[in-house]
């Protein structure tokens, strides 16, 4: 009897349960980069996001203001630059060029350190981001242009 009570009885079959996925992510949300699949890993990598698009603000803000600083030295090199006769630079109009590209970088400079100045400290922007994207670069390529005409005119001389 033994035999049929064996045969009668249903196969018995392992079945595993699926761990939850709420488990499954609390586990490893920290550990995840792109590479494994994750997004970036929780809030670590928000925080180091903050923490990144801080330092470059800053960075951006201090790089114009050295900017504007130099350009206010070049303007002030320039403009008091008399030696009399034939060395007085204001008689030449490559010279007057050069000084008024110099009022254009301070004056394009100045507007953009106080545009960054007043949204880092007030938290608030004057402008819509896309907008402000396109004013930099249009304005940054501008300047660059100008600043190689005057690096031509330079030593041209």
């Amino acid at each position: 009897m033994s035999n049929l009570d064996d045969s009668n009885s249903s196969p018995k079959i392992h079945v595993e349960t699926p761990p939850t996925a709420y488990a499954s992510v609390s586990q490893n949300v920290d550990q995840q980069t792109p590479a494994t699949g994750g997004t970036g890993g929780g809030v670590t990598g928000i925080l180091q996001r903050w923490k990144r698009d801080d330092l470059l603000k800053k960075g951006s803000l201090g790089l114009r203001g050295a900017a504007l600083v130099f350009s206010l030295i070049s303007f002030i090199a320039m403009a008091t630059n008399k030696h009399g006769d034939w060395r007085e630079f204001d008689h030449y109009e490559e010279y007057r060029y050069l000084v008024a590209i110099a009022i254009l970088s301070i004056l394009y400079t100045a507007v953009q350190v106080f545009r960054q100045v007043q949204e880092f400290y007030k938290g608030k922007l004057l402008i819509k981001p896309r907008m402000g994207a396109i004013i930099d670069f249009v304005g940054d390529q501008v300047w660059h242009l100008f600043s190689l005409i005057t690096i031509i005119l330079y030593f041209s001389f």
